[in-house]
């Protein structure tokens, strides 16, 4: 007997909605893989003489640069900058391409002087206008009214700061600072870094260290590092201190976003790497070494013929044979 029309036709309209709806709509049936960002601690260490950005750029901007071609690699963990107490920052290169940048408007300018005319004649008077509208409001209109001008609010008050800070001629612990960078006032910037690094070598709570650095004494240092299994990455390609890292970049491709850009292929080719390391086979020599035992003796003089004997052929061994060749 055959089902009824009516039981298939229940079967149809049932599974009709899953076969007619959108592949948007449709459940997947797994999930789509996620992608892999790196976990591993990185530490960044910085002798400011030593590895200088360029001068075109703001010391700020290049720190930010730095980190983020830092957390490329993994998780920033620590960064941490060596400065002599005398070390001022370089005067600006005067190229044309030197523009200063408005943080509130996006607007950029040739001259200092121009952008501090634009930002007190347009932002600090939109600032107080915004202000005076917060003060002349009540109740839970003024309560929405400062949320929704709180972001402004930030944005005007960072930018002021920035400002401020460059027209009291900033030292380069404050422009570090500011970048989220911890700064140690040293006469002997290279000992300290060396020492720092040793620090987080013992500690083991990284497995990338970034060494902004020229100096080519620190290449015992790197030795050390990969002994110690950690990856090692040098900013400041020109000098021959990344010959000794497992990879290195200048200045101008950190800048420019190359070394952030090659950092997911560099990871990945360390944990092949690593993986390759830990299934290949490794030959333990045995110890050639092996003990001469003589049964049929009764044990004189066996321990010092087993010592002459051993790495000689038969034929060159010692024996007590010349008494008989005397005796006929």
């Amino acid at each position: 007997m055959f089902p009824p029309l009516s039981h298939l036709r229940r079967r149809v309209l049932a599974a009709a909605p899953k076969v007619l709806a959108p592949p948007f709509l449709r459940p997947f049936s797994a999930a789509a893989p996620a992608s892999h960002k790196p976990t591993t601690g990185v530490a960044v260490l910085w002798d400011l003489a030593a590895s200088r950005p360029p001068t075109t750029l703001p010391l700020y901007d290049a720190t930010v640069r730095l980190h983020l071609a830092a957390t490329s690699f993994g998780r920033l963990r620590l960064s941490a900058a060596f400065v002599h107490p005398s070390y001022r920052l370089p005067a600006p290169a005067g190229t044309a391409a030197t523009t200063h940048l408005c943080r509130v408007c996006g607007r950029r300018f040739r001259a200092r002087d121009a952008l501090l005319r634009h930002f007190d004649a347009i932002h600090a008077r939109e600032h107080a206008k915004r202000l005076a509208r917060i003060d002349s409001s009540r109740g839970d209109r003024r309560v929405r009214l400062a949320a929704a001008l709180s972001l402004k609010l930030s944005k005007y008050e960072k930018a002021a700061r920035e400002l401020t800070a460059g027209a009291a001629a900033a030292s380069p612990a404050d422009e570090l600072g500011r970048a989220g960078v911890r700064v140690a006032l040293t006469r002997t910037p290279a000992a300290s870094l060396r020492e720092r690094a040793q620090q987080v070598l013992d500690e083991g709570s990284v497995g990338c260290l970034m060494l902004v650095s020229g100096h080519e004494e620190l290449a015992s240092l790197l030795r050390v590092v990969r002994e110690r299994g950690v990856r090692s990455v040098v900013v400041g390609g020109e000098s021959g201190l990344a010959r000794w890292a497992d990879v290195g970049f200048s200045w101008a491709e950190v800048i420019a976003g190359k070394a952030r850009k090659a950092a997911p292929s560099v990871s990945g080719k360390w944990r092949d790497k690593d993986v390759l390391r830990g299934l290949e086979w490794r030959y333990e020599e045995a110890d050639d070494e092996e003990e001469v035992a003589f049964e049929d003796s009764d044990g004189d003089g066996v321990e010092e013929l087993a010592r002459r004997g051993k790495g000689k052929p038969w034929w060159m061994l010692d024996s007590d044979g010349e008494d008989c060749r005397d005796g006929g």
